[in-house]
């Protein structure tokens, strides 16, 4: 399904062609100073590993959010030829443009970049996914206390339904539920939407924080999950 875009991004593919040919001092000229429609076909094609990270970081915070989530999609996660200083350096950049913008396809790239290093074996990884999930626990907190119930519904379908069996994610996540009484009674309520493909003892854990935070009683969101 095409992605529907303000009127000034109007025919804005019929530039990719050409700009495939541009070098990247050009496409970069052209997201700086073009128009709507041609900075977001030139930052559908350029290749942000050529591009300085303070430019970068100056798109995240300024560019409107339809070139900001093109900006996102153009992270270069999980690619075969990357070091695994390059998927590091991808994974802050992702880490900036969500806490700026809070667009989920920065989230998305953002956990693409980890899953490239633990794939690629890198020794930077498993402190990695540790920082990623403090740093989680913090964001979850202050999407709620600024009542964002989109950016809380996007964590839970980007990151609970998909990393709660990296060890770092499921600590956050039970870190996250000890504070949280609206997404305790969430979880308790529907045990089965999070928790199904998880261990025994981690289904439990989880469960238990929910009740302490005022969630369901335990025994209740248990055979719930279990549909006894």
């Amino acid at each position: 399904m095409e992605r529907r875009l303000p009127a000034q991004y109007e025919g804005w593919q019929q530039h990719e062609a050409a700009f495939r040919r541009m070098t990247t001092p050009e496409l970069v000229a052209e997201v700086q100073d073009g128009a709507p429609d041609r900075r977001l076909a030139a930052l559908s094609v350029i290749d942000l590993t050529e591009v300085a990270p303070e430019t970068i970081e100056d798109w995240i915070r300024t560019l409107p959010d339809a070139e900001a989530n093109e900006l996102a999609g153009a992270i270069p996660a999980q690619q075969p030829s990357a070091s695994c200083r390059e998927d590091l350096r991808w994974v802050r950049v992702a880490r900036v443009g969500y806490e700026y913008r809070r667009l989920p396809t920065f989230l998305v790239m953002l956990f693409s970049s980890l899953e490239a290093m633990e794939a690629r074996g890198c020794p930077e990884s498993p402190q990695a996914w540790e920082e990623i999930g403090d740093w989680l626990a913090t964001v979850y907190g202050q999407l709620e206390t600024a009542g964002d119930m989109d950016a809380l519904d996007d964590v839970s379908l980007f990151v609970f339904e998909n990393y709660l069996d990296r060890d770092a994610i499921f600590m956050a996540f039970c870190d996250i539920v000890s504070r949280s009484e609206r997404l305790a009674v969430q979880v308790s309520v529907n045990p089965a939407m999070l928790l199904s493909e998880l261990s025994s003892s981690k289904q439990r854990a989880v469960l238990e924080e929910c009740e302490r935070a005022g969630g369901l009683p335990f025994r209740q969101s248990w055979e719930a999950l279990h549909e006894f």
